[in-house]
């Protein structure tokens, strides 16, 4: 962490700035609990390399999505602390719940029926199931927007003033995003190859992808009860 620092410290350069920032948030600790949930439900489908490869990719661009469309507003006159107030007070306290209720669905122990006897429905319920990239998508957003103290003081008090003051400006929050998401990109792949492996030579996907469906569920279960803290404090603190 201390080199990074330097990094920041002694070299002017906004872009590699902000790459830098971003890989310092993804191994602080609050913000490493939601990459490992990434690279485990990235890693879930088992289905190929390349699929997770772009799954990651995908968790990425919702990050860069996130990030951009806030600094955006900044940018154009909106107030950085109102802004940070708000996805700093409230992305992790909400996060726990929305991960614990996530975990219970993937378990089975929450069903969720849209009305089976609906063909209309049916459809819809069937092409979900197949936008994986849009899930890891969505899931890179909302994780982006989970703002801990030390990622909210990375993104509003260090990287935002270096969009407000470089040329590069609106540039710099998707290079964070990838600073964020590499270490999730390069886990997920190696993870995904090493099963792919491991599943072709056993011939067990089946057996695997429910394991791994269970395993998953685990990881958002004990990350939502980690990001559960903030709103038990919050509630006491009340």
């Amino acid at each position: 962490m201390e080199f990074l620092n330097t990094l920041i410290d002694q070299y002017n350069m906004p872009l590699l700035s902000a790459f830098v920032l971003g890989i310092m948030t993804s191994i602080s600790p609050c913000p490493l609990a939601t990459n490992i949930t990434a690279i485990a439900y990235i890693s879930k489908d088992i289905k190929t390399a390349k699929h997770t490869l772009i799954s990651g990719l995908m968790y990425m661009l919702g990050r860069a999505i996130s990030y951009t469309l806030l600094a955006t507003l900044i940018y154009f006159g909106f107030s950085s602390f109102e802004i940070a107030k708000i996805f700093q007070g409230w992305g992790d306290k909400a996060l726990g719940i929305v991960l614990i209720l996530i975990s219970l669905t993937m378990f089975g122990i929450i069903k969720i029926n849209l009305g089976a006897n609906n063909k209309k429905i049916e459809k819809i319920k069937e092409w979900l199931a197949r936008q994986g990239y849009l899930r890891a998508l969505l899931l890179g957003m909302l994780f982006a927007l989970a703002f801990c103290p030390y990622s909210g003081v990375l993104f509003f008090g260090v990287l935002i003033p270096l969009v407000l003051s470089s040329t590069e400006s609106l540039l710099l929050p998707p290079i964070f995003a990838l600073g964020t998401g590499l270490p999730v990109i390069m886990f997920s792949f190696l993870l995904a190859f090493s099963v792919e492996k491991v599943s072709k030579m056993y011939n067990a996907m089946s057996k695997i992808e429910k394991v791994m469906r269970y395993a998953v569920a685990t990881i958002f279960l004990l990350a939502g009860i980690y990001y559960l803290q903030y709103l038990i404090k919050y509630l006491i603190n009340l």
